[in-house]
């Protein structure tokens, strides 16, 4: 295969080509159970820790289509809280995004802006603040940039566009650091801001009925906003407006999976890094209608008939937040999230997948080896061990009561030691490692698919394990350290790495570099890393002692089994 980008035919019709390569609801501990697994996503992609722009640094102005702008020079240009549309406020709440007001005078790009709503969960406030309440602003649609200090509209640099994920309800851009990144690989970084919540994914009749049959999915809508900014503007910054790949973890990976099936987005990136998402895991795929006519209750709980569209746009940006959604499906992990049956997202993600409708450009795709271990250290009830009553709980609602006997047969938690180590290890294999292998047959019946697991069996992390685990492995979000070459403060410190952790996120980083580049995460010149194929069913195992080709992924994490569940 070529090193560089593959070009396929699109199964979206557009004027220009793509490049193309490639839970708990029953008892009270098992809502404590649902309630920390939503929240325990949230949680790590929350700012607990805004980047800062170098100490001694000098000015440096770009000129954007909106105006110019003037960011800092440091080891690295950088340029924060760039708008791409305008604020979201008033009769725009719950409408697509608009296009950004232009400016006359330079403006400065040297400050964060405001995060999207979002609430201040409990365990994981941070100095200050108080749980229940809501940080952030509704004007919060921008992006950063992070370009090398040589680079100019000359440079046509590879572009990482950067989703955070966070359940849909909760992160920020600003939790990204992309300077690394950027200066070792001489590329462009941009991470993003998308409304969350009600304020991003509400979809109600009335609403729907205002916008031609459309509601729901304004986080997405304003995903392709950015991207469509980054085509119009990157070239200013050094970047190459037809070398965008999409990456993006957990909720941002879902994101992804959501961009690569919708036809507005054809055309709008040529690649796509998936980390530890959530595209086909089971109880998350929910159509507009039925979303819709949950959240008449959900309007209801906010004091407003569904049909009162002033008076929902008139609630407190802090109410949404807090206001519970009624009629969640049990299995689901997530409170709001994209809807499908929709003219934005035609199908469900699984679906559009298997019918080969998707954007035709090359994929990296992974997960974690341990993701469960975060949601067990967090969901642990007061911090007491999981009991045995609470695990075969937790096992039913996750595989449906149909199935609870025959997954506590295949995880008896007396062969991992303790339930709570049986849980996570579950929970891994149903909502994480298989699905990805779902997405991964699927998508390399198209394109080229490169598949790996991040396994470090000690990943560095500031999270404590419960005494009813072995400690937190490779849980999830762990990699992103790995990734970034940063710290993300409230999961791990960059400090903490190992020489051989060292070497390790060298590797994993650069792989996501030369993908960015070329395609292909392997060095010009070297194929140790093979495509997927179905037949194989090869992965690309990253561990601090070595990184190489296994075959067993499916047996380890019992996919046959979970595959032939078929949850939905």
């Amino acid at each position: 295969m070529s090193r560089e980008h593959q070009r396929h035919p699109n199964v979206f019709s557009k004027p220009n080509p793509v490049l193309e390569w490639r839970k708990y609801s029953t008892g009270g501990h098992n809502m404590k159970w649902k309630t920390a697994i939503f929240l325990s996503v949230s949680w790590l992609s929350t700012a607990l820790a805004q980047t800062s722009t170098p100490v001694t640094a000098d000015k440096v102005t770009v000129q954007t289509t909106q105006g110019a702008v003037i960011g800092t020079q440091g080891t690295v240009n950088t340029f924060l809280g760039l708008p791409y549309a305008a604020p979201p406020l008033g009769d725009l709440r719950w409408k697509p995004p608009q296009p950004p007001t232009s400016w006359i005078a330079p403006r400065s790009a040297t400050t964060f802006s405001s995060q999207c709503p979002q609430a201040v969960i409990g365990l994981f406030a941070l100095p200050g603040e108080t749980p229940g309440e809501v940080r952030g602003n509704e004007d919060c649609l921008y992006l950063n940039v992070y370009a090398p200090k040589t680079a100019t509209p000359q440079s046509h640099l590879p572009v990482m566009f950067w989703i955070h994920g966070g359940a849909f309800t909760a992160g920020s851009a600003s939790t990204y650091d992309g300077s690394i990144l950027a200066e070792k690989n001489d590329m462009v970084v941009v991470t993003v801001n998308y409304r969350l919540g009600a304020l991003g994914f509400l979809s109600l009749p009335a609403l729907s009925a205002e916008s031609g049959g459309e509601s729901g999915n304004y986080g997405l809508m304003d995903q392709q906003a950015a991207l469509k900014w980054v085509r119009q503007n990157i070239a200013a910054f050094g970047g190459d407006p037809q070398r965008v790949t999409v990456a993006g973890e957990s909720a941002g990976a879902m994101s992804i999976c959501a961009q690569l099936t919708s036809p507005q987005a054809a055309g709008l990136f040529e690649g796509a890094i998936l980390q530890s998402g959530l595209c086909t895991s089971p109880g998350n795929a929910v159509t507009l209608a039925d979303a819709a006519q949950r959240n008449v209750r959900y309007a209801s709980n906010l004091g407003c008939r569904a049909d009162d569209l002033v008076c929902l746009r008139n609630v407190d940006p802090a109410k949404l937040a807090l206001t519970k959604v009624p009629g969640l499906r049990p299995a689901s992990n997530l409170v709001w999230s994209p809807v499908y049956a929709s003219g934005l997202l035609p199908l469900t993600l699984q679906d559009a997948f298997a019918q080969g409708k998707f954007s035709r450009i090359p994929v990296m795709s992974g997960t974690n080896h341990d993701e469960g271990r975060l949601f067990v250290s967090v969901a642990s009830p007061e911090g007491k061990p999981i009991s045995p009553v609470l695990y075969w709980g937790a096992a039913g609602l996750t595989a449906g009561a149909g199935n609870a006997v025959n997954v506590l047969s295949k995880y008896p938690y007396r062969r991992y030691g303790t339930p709570a180590l049986a849980f996570a290890t579950l929970f891994t294999d149903a909502v994480f490692s298989c699905p990805a292998l779902r997405v991964d047959d699927a998508l390399s019946q198209y394109v080229p698919v490169y598949a790996f697991e991040f396994a470090d069996p000690q990943a560095a992390t500031t999270i404590k394990s419960p005494a009813d685990l072995p400690g937190m492995g490779s849980a999830h979000s762990s990699s992103l350290v790995y990734a970034f070459q940063t710290s993300v403060p409230g999961l791990a410190d960059s400090a903490q790495l190992s020489p051989a952790q060292r070497s390790l996120s060298d590797l994993f980083s650069s792989a996501w570099a030369t993908f960015v580049k070329t395609g292909n995460p392997n060095p010009v010149g070297k194929t140790d890393w093979r495509a997927y194929s179905s037949e194989r069913q090869n992965v690309q195992v990253f561990t601090p002692s070595s990184v190489q080709e296994s075959t067993a992924f499916a047996a380890e994490h019992q996919c046959p089994f979970w595959l032939g569940l078929n949850l939905k």
